[in-house]
């Protein structure tokens, strides 16, 4: 008899094979220890020993990516997941000149190297690990104190800044872009350096209708998160696009194992059915991340079991639509992390 460990089931299910059952994890913000990398991956090595999840998704503090071209938060001052924005790095379409490359060890993201190689020596078995990234455009926007497109956030992109910039010197965005890729395709390199398997790349809401239109999405967005996902197209990668209208459908081409969307959200497609058009692509997800932290076990066991039910033939991932609440409840992941035997 077989035996189905987590990295054999998720590698499984990424080549398109069903396993014994669908792999399954989930992640929220620890938001309490994410400024310090050694308490971070201790936090994260528990979350796994308490809910022995198929893969380990490395949830990290949602601004660290800015912090090194200049964005300044008060860390004891959160709205959810967020810190207070105290100074941003771009005021200016001169600002835009500042965006230079890093190197990828600089400041917070060698923190960030260090707490992955703190929980690859932490492990307690061969469990796949994912640290996070986000899209390069998403940090353009933050640097202009702007909060990148996710879930079900408005962002009507005549309040955005960076389409001032664009107007008033779009080279100088272009250049900007791509040093904040040759920055992450750097930091990417030295975290593949620790040792784990890959990432989980979050597009953020960036392919939502009605903020960038197709052309410039084209030009703003799909080339660097191309240059990114290329340079670790023999590592695992777990594609997110995030929210309401998040076109999915864009990202089948994708050098990706697989593709994480929200089913839930509206203007998106149904996990069921979705293999018709995903062209072998593995799809992620099939519960509403929004329930949890509300005392809705039994509502999340049971949209979990379903979701299984429904794709039984098709390999998939399961997972929550998107972090769930810093409030989620043990027994509301618990419900969904038994909803798999």
């Amino acid at each position: 008899m077989q035996e189905w460990t987590k990295r054999k089931r998720l590698e499984t299910v990424l080549k398109g094979e069903l396993a014994d059952r669908p792999p399954v994890s989930a992640w929220r913000h620890f938001t309490e220890v994410e400024n310090d990398p050694i308490a971070l991956a201790d936090k994260m090595l528990e979350f796994q020993a308490q809910y022995d999840w198929d893969f380990i998704k490395v949830n990290s503090r949602a601004v660290y990516y800015h912090e090194p071209w200049g964005n300044r938060y008060d860390n004891t001052q959160y709205t959810d997941v967020k810190p207070l924005l105290l100074e941003k790095a771009i005021n200016s379409v001169e600002d835009l000149a500042k965006i230079d490359v890093k190197p990828g060890d600089y400041e917070s993201f060698g923190e960030q190297i260090v707490c992955a190689e703190r929980i690859m020596k932490g492990r307690t078995e061969d469990v796949p690990v994912l640290y996070t990234l986000f899209t390069p455009i998403g940090i353009l926007l933050n640097l202009c104190g702007e909060r990148s497109i996710g879930r079900y956030r408005e962002s009507p992109r005549d309040e955005s800044y960076m389409f001032t910039l664009l107007e008033e010197n779009r080279p100088l965005v272009h250049q900007a872009l791509q040093n904040i890729t040759d920055t992450f395709t750097d930091y990417v390199a030295k975290l593949m350096d620790t040792g784990i398997d890959g990432l989980f790349y979050a597009g953020l809401g960036m392919a939502r209708e009605g903020f960038f239109t197709m052309e410039e999405w084209e030009e703003l967005v799909k080339p660097y998160d191309l240059q990114i996902l290329e340079s670790i197209k023999d590592k695992i990668t777990l594609f997110h696009t995030c929210g309401i209208y998040g076109n999915p459908e864009r990202f089948v081409d994708f050098p990706i194992s697989a593709l994480h969307w929200a089913p839930s959200a509206t203007g998106n497609p149904p996990l069921k059915g979705s293999g018709e058009w995903l062209k072998g692509m593995i799809a992620m997800g099939g519960v509403d991340e929004r329930l949890f932290g509300q005392d809705k076990a039994e509502e999340i066991g049971k949209l979990a079991a379903k979701a299984i039910e429904e794709n039984r033939d098709q390999p998939f991932i399961l997972a929550p639509d998107c972090s769930v609440s810093i409030r989620t409840l043990d027994s509301e992941l618990k419900a969904f992390r038994d909803s798999v035997r």
